[in-house]
């Protein structure tokens, strides 16, 4: 029993260190071997004329399975390089580009093979006039101050109004803008908050992006 509890026990960080590169060697090894794997590459629009915008969602990825070995497509995933896809020259309308293998931010010297373009295959895009709109924001207020206090729907925001800038369509189906729910939980006297939007129109941002939300809580009657 003692000899066996040596050889168990004895020189752990010895045996554990030999474990580990075993570990690793294996790893190199396996990590060398060619194998298919389904990567993902984020898209980049690029060279859009400032006076455009996209309207609506655009597609944010493109999906390919790749050869290769597994060492190199692991570091690929990891890196997530971009797709840049150029909108120069483009007008008002509807814009459809297909994608081949040959559009992935792949190197030629790389080795790594395209075995199957997934998707999407053809990039299709509704591009608008880009517009500015002055709108009012709409402040939220959520939650229960702390005992022995009350809001009474006191509220102030600065700046009132903020500055959309996005696709004209988007814009004109807008008449205000939801700010984020400002939590008065346990809060007593005057809370003061910087809030953006809740959410935007897609291609849409805000100036400024937040505005300053103030508060107002009174001491309850007795």
């Amino acid at each position: 029993m003692g000899y066996l509890r040596s050889i168990l026990f004895d020189n752990l960080g010895l045996k554990f260190t030999a474990l580990l590169l075993a570990v690793l060697v294996y790893l190199n090894v396996y990590t060398d071997r060619p194998t298919t794997m389904l990567v993902s590459f984020p898209i980049e629009y690029t060279a859009l004329e400032d006076s455009l915008s996209i309207l609506g969602p655009a597609p944010s990825v493109v999906q390919a399975e790749l050869q290769g070995t597994g060492k190199q497509l692991i570091l690929l995933r990891v890196k997530e390089p971009r797709m840049k896809l150029s909108l120069e020259g483009v007008r008002r309308g509807r814009f459809e580009r297909a994608l081949s293998a040959s559009d992935l931010p792949l190197a030629t010297e790389s080795g790594i093979t395209v075995e199957n373009l997934v998707g999407p295959r053809v990039i299709s895009l509704e591009i608008d006039r880009t517009a500015h709109r002055d709108l009012p924001v709409s402040p939220r207020v959520e939650g229960a101050p702390a005992s022995g206090y009350v809001w009474r729907g006191a509220v102030t925001v600065d700046p009132a109004e903020i500055r959309v800038t996005g696709p004209e369509q988007a814009l004109l189906a807008l008449d205000t803008i939801a700010l984020a729910a400002v939590r008065i939980d346990g809060k007593h006297d005057t809370l003061s908050a910087l809030v953006g939007p809740e959410r935007l129109p897609d291609n849409c941002r805000a100036e400024p992006a937040v505005v300053r939300v103030r508060i107002k809580l009174d001491k309850r009657a007795k």
